[in-house]
């Protein structure tokens, strides 16, 4: 099956629409990526929400190896579904947006994310959302260089440090929570760290990358230089 998959993926030389939005945290990937799609009627890939899917797999097995992960991942259906203004997960029949969106489940995604053999397992469930017929939108931190570097329009949106802390804190108060404004930069700047040094698929920008700093752009301002891209 691995070998068929791998054929059929070759036969695509060119994914002309595909649209891949890497970053780091707190740059806009995910509101930009869903802006996008709605605009374009395309599919969306939110690829962190599948690590944290991973995730929640790994907390109901015994083993958390890949094999063990796959065989829980095989022949489910797994979308987004556009749900007011949000895009929801869909596993299995069962919406678990809300799960998944758990802190301890959040730091376990981390650690999954780091692993090589997760990473190969979950590449094939990442580029079954492309459906060349429909069109797709990925965000992530790995989506242009390693997942669908062959997509024909590929964004690394960027902000400064300061400004992707403010974003967060703006998300967190919406949802009812203080968190201090250096708390927040010295965790996206530890996270920035680990993200570009790992060892497995860091964040860099991809060869061919469009690079967009929205320090100082709305989130239409950086739809529209996307939009003058297509």
């Amino acid at each position: 099956n691995s070998s068929i998959k791998q054929k059929r993926w070759d036969s695509i030389s060119k994914m002309d629409n595909c649209i891949t939005i890497d970053g780091p945290g707190g740059s806009g990937k995910g509101t930009v990526a869903k802006l996008l799609a709605a605009k374009l009627g395309w599919n969306i890939l939110d690829s962190g929400a599948l690590y944290r899917l991973i995730a929640l797999i790994s907390e109901n097995i015994k083993e958390t190896d890949p094999d063990s992960i796959g065989i829980e991942l095989k022949d489910k259906n797994i979308f987004f579904k556009l749900k007011g203004d949000q895009y929801h997960l869909i596993f299995d029949g069962k919406d678990i947006t809300d799960t998944i969106r758990r802190e301890e489940i959040g730091i376990k995604a981390s650690d999954l994310a780091h692993n090589q053999n997760i990473r190969d397992l979950i590449k094939d469930t990442q580029r079954s959302f492309y459906d060349p017929n429909i069109g797709l939108i990925a965000d992530g931190r790995d989506m242009g260089s390693v997942v669908f570097p062959e997509a024909k329009i590929k964004i690394y949106l960027d902000a400064s440090i300061e400004e992707r802390a403010k974003r967060r804190q703006i998300q967190l108060k919406e949802k009812g929570m203080e968190v201090n404004m250096r708390n927040l930069i010295s965790s996206l700047e530890d996270r920035d760290l680990k993200d570009k040094n790992r060892d497995v698929s860091p964040l860099l920008i991809p060869e061919g990358a469009k690079v967009i700093d929205s320090t100082n752009l709305s989130i239409d301002e950086v739809v529209n230089k996307i939009m003058d891209l297509i």
